[in-house]
């Protein structure tokens, strides 16, 4: 493999830490009142999506009658306590970064979540100061999978799209990466896995699979 890959950006829930089953959970704390629940096959189709069009299409799933901006607010006061419990970053993910800061290779961040909820969780794994940049949904035009949130944090970084290796755990995710020009490899490390992506460049079931022998330098 060639080694002209010179940054690296990562996606946060599902590559970073196993954040999927808290981000479900917030939504049945939220439908709890209205007596419905999002199941886990229900919530497999929305990850990786932005939480607008996530929640509206729960509320199209579920029949509720209420306008999205009601839920919205909710969601994110139930995200925000459940995130102010201690969180641990998936295994390998300290090591990487680790290295990734020995080698000097610039490393950013490219969420599908919300400003504050990225700045919550890296403060709970305490990673706040891993990355060079990062990009919130709310900070771009258009989520996932338009391609805004990678080419902002390439931008950012300073380096072409090209030569940056995007980490992604979703169909979406896979989908915004590529179609920015990086190269995607899915991680398959969380407890909502996906299986391989035919999209993703090239499939990991953990972080001591990665080889950064394919970064110049």
């Amino acid at each position: 493999m060639t080694n002209r890959y010179r940054a690296v950006v990562f996606d946060l829930d599902g590559v970073l830490w196993d954040g999927e089953p808290l981000y479900h959970e917030a939504f049945n704390v939220v439908l709890r009142p209205y007596h419905k629940l999002v199941t886990a096959e229900e919530y497999a189709q929305i990850i990786g999506t932005s939480v607008e069009t996530a929640w509206q299409w729960v509320l199209d799933a579920k029949h509720i009658d209420e306008p999205l901006a009601t839920f919205l607010p909710r969601y994110d006061a139930a995200v925000l306590e459940l995130l102010s419990h201690p969180i641990e970053p998936l295994p390998g993910v300290r090591p990487l970064l680790t290295r990734l800061r020995e080698r000097r290779i610039p490393v950013g961040l490219a969420s599908a979540s919300l400003r504050n909820w990225i700045d919550a969780t890296l403060a709970g794994l305490g990673l706040a100061g891993e990355f060079q940049t990062t990009v919130a949904a709310d900070e771009v035009a258009h989520a996932k999978p338009a391609p805004d949130l990678y080419l902002q944090a390439a931008k950012n970084l300073g380096v072409d799209p090209a030569v940056c290796i995007a980490f992604e755990d979703s169909i979406s995710g896979v989908r915004s990466a590529r179609s920015a020009g990086m190269r995607v490899i899915q991680v398959r490390a969380s407890s909502t896995a996906l299986p391989p992506i035919p999209d993703a460049d090239a499939v990991i079931e953990t972080y001591t699979d990665f080889d950064l022998s394919q970064f110049s330098g």
